[in-house]
């Protein structure tokens, strides 16, 4: 049972410790951690009330939402078993397309009026994405029906003009898409209505580019089990009418309550954000290993903001996914955790690769598992001892 700080003598909190047996069912024992001793540096230790959200932001959160319908990469194909190439954070729920089509946001109004709000999703076929083959979704979410309509039509051509696609593509079951490709390219781009809904899938083979052949049919026969998967999928969820969009509370549990707030500097990674267990593997690397994960620790909700806050179905849940994201490997070696918090395990990717950050730790309180990332190791001490120090806090 949480443990209000009210009811700690001179601050004092349980952390967890030692590695939680997969085969046990009770947590391993506790420690105690003098919270006030904790350099959290500039960062809030407050738990928050999240107030009523304006309307940009509950479009954000809508799309957020969405992304729970919206089936993973190896959800349509199995091969799809990396999700990011680099980097530790995902672009999922936006406003704006300029991640998803590579429109400003000016044009794609004029094109698209009527638009709510989208989900990304990116799969790859291999870590090294130099010769994978790429399955991408972007679901878009428009006002209704005819609003959809109208932009799968003119989002197609704008997209066929600006790639210089200039050689429609029949989708076998699904006449109505509108594909095209650039014959002698392995790549194709459709466009689906479907509702209140605009599918937007590219396929791509990079090593078949590398090699200069073609497979068009293989693309074609990707693409429709593609539009198959994601439409059935989407027919689970229940849009928010436009109006409603700002009645929908942003916060669950007091789950970004007790997250970590995100400083300006960190504005370039997935806006901060609510997921539950389905929506948060889209933002994983590996969603075969973390799907095993968040099922065996019980994970029902990720919060996102100025890194990762899960929450499992207990404190042996918690352990599980602090010793399974601690763990080293060929690229990451162990660094010190910080000063009163020596049970966060603490890493450094060693590897060469300018879109991950160097420092990394992660760290458990009762059902609450921590997890930041910076490039510097003062500022990843001072954000995982902030995290832990609000989760000890909040009631």
């Amino acid at each position: 049972m949480r443990r209000s700080l009210r009811t700690l003598a001179a601050g004092l909190v349980v952390l967890s410790v030692g590695a939680a047996g997969c085969g046990s069912d009770s947590p391993q024992p506790a420690r105690v951690v003098d919270i006030s001793q904790l350099d959290v540096g500039s960062y809030s230790t407050t738990p928050r009330e999240i107030g009523k959200p304006g309307f940009d932001r509950a479009r954000l959160s809508e799309g957020q939402r969405l992304a729970s319908f919206v089936p993973l990469p190896m959800d349509v194909d199995p091969r799809f078993t990396v999700q990011s190439g680099a980097g530790t954070h995902n672009t999922v729920g936006f406003i704006e397309t300029l991640y998803a089509m590579e429109f400003s946001a000016d044009s794609f109004r004029a094109i698209a009026p009527g638009f709510i709000t989208g989900v990304y999703s990116l799969g790859y076929s291999d870590s090294d994405t130099l010769i994978a083959t790429t399955l991408t979704n972007t679901v878009l979410l428009f006002a209704d029906q005819q609003a959809a309509t109208l932009a799968a039509a003119g989002l197609a051509q704008a997209v066929a003009t600006k790639k210089e696609l200039n050689e429609p593509v029949g989708i076998g079951k699904h006449p109505d898409a509108q594909a095209f490709w650039k014959p002698g390219t392995q790549e194709l781009y459709t466009f689906q209505a479907s509702g209140q809904y605009v599918i937007y899938t590219e396929t791509r083979d990079r090593a078949k580019i590398q090699l200069e052949t073609t497979d068009l049919p293989a693309m074609i026969a990707l693409t429709e089990k593609s539009l198959d998967t994601v439409g059935t999928r989407l027919r689970e969820f229940r849009p928010t009418p436009p109006d409603k969009l700002t009645d929908v509370p942003l916060d669950h549990d007091g789950m970004l309550g007790r997250s970590l707030t995100r400083p300006k500097e960190d504005d370039w990674s997935n806006p901060p954000g609510l997921f539950d267990r389905n929506g948060a593997l889209h933002l994983i690397n590996d969603p075969v290993r973390e799907k095993k994960l968040f099922e065996e620790a019980g994970v029902d909700w990720l919060a996102n903001s100025a890194g990762y806050l899960y929450r499992a179905r207990n404190q042996r849940g918690a352990q599980l996914i602090r010793d399974s994201h601690g763990a080293l490997s060929k690229i990451y070696r162990r660094v010190d955790s910080p000063k009163y918090l020596p049970d966060a395990r603490c890493r450094e990717f060693r590897a060469k690769n300018s879109l991950i950050l160097r420092f990394h730790c992660v760290a458990s309180y009762e059902r609450y598992t921590a997890e930041v990332w910076s490039d510097q190791l003062i500022d990843v001490h001072q954000r995982i001892s902030a995290q832990y120090a609000l989760l000890a806090k909040a009631k």
